[in-house]
């Protein structure tokens, strides 16, 4: 149910900026318990996934 909420307070947010923002809160609440979490490497990894993502959409739109 929280995670249903959360989704909905970003429903009007670009799809992958959105979707930036869901993997990283997934990420935050795997680790929540943790003294000192080090999620930066998979925070990266799912920004650099977006991104590789809307690149790609980009030059497909791009070609006659």
């Amino acid at each position: 149910m929280q995670k249903e909420r959360l989704m909905n307070l970003f429903e009007t947010f670009d799809p992958a900026v959105k979707n930036i923002i869901l993997g990283v809160l997934d990420i935050e609440q795997e680790h929540i318990s943790m003294e000192r979490p080090r999620v930066k490497e998979h925070i990266d990894e799912i920004v650099t996934a977006a991104a590789k993502k809307e690149v790609e959409k980009l030059e497909a739109e791009e070609r006659p």
